[in-house]
């Protein structure tokens, strides 16, 4: 993990801080980050490249959730079938019913790790720490598409000599 040698002040802090924090938003999280990363891309690197890399966890995590919670979903139904056929023999419904519904812990806990570490990220960076998620961070830091940035006309012709 690389040290950022830019100085992060307090609104840098809380922004980035802000980005990861919104994973508990899920949806509306991801527009946090894209607005972090937008209005602060010229501003302070650090917290446009947090922005970005919360922006991107969180989009993982939701196709993560989004697949695990599907996988449920079809496992559940499939403990259904026994069910279905033996509803006039009992009143109680057969084991492998209570264990497809008790497996709906498992995308619970899912999400909850992937929330916690994107709060955790949120803490460290609150705290003034250079952040990097486990893969995405180095990623998104090699890729350099968080250090682009675009030079706007008024200031092109300013900077080249007069002929």
């Amino acid at each position: 993990m690389t040290e950022n040698t830019e100085q992060t002040n307090g609104e840098a802090r809380l922004l980035a801080a802000l980005a990861h924090g919104s994973i508990i938003a899920q949806w509306l999280g991801l527009i946090v980050g894209v607005i972090v990363y937008a209005t602060q891309r010229e501003r302070s690197r650090y917290a446009a490249f947090q922005g970005l890399q919360a922006d991107v966890y969180q989009l993982f995590s939701l196709i993560v959730a989004m697949v695990v919670w599907s996988c449920w979903m079809v496992f559940y139904l499939l403990t259904w079938i026994p069910l279905a056929t033996q509803i006039e023999a009992s009143d109680t419904p057969p084991p492998l019913f209570w264990v497809g519904l008790g497996s709906m812990i498992i995308p619970l806990i899912v999400m909850a790790i992937l929330g916690l570490y994107g709060l955790w990220g949120g803490v460290r960076c609150l705290q003034g720490h250079d952040f990097r998620y486990i893969v995405i961070g180095p990623l998104l830091e090699r890729s350099g598409i968080w250090q682009r940035t675009t030079t706007r006309p008024d200031t092109a012709s300013r900077d080249q000599p007069a002929s």
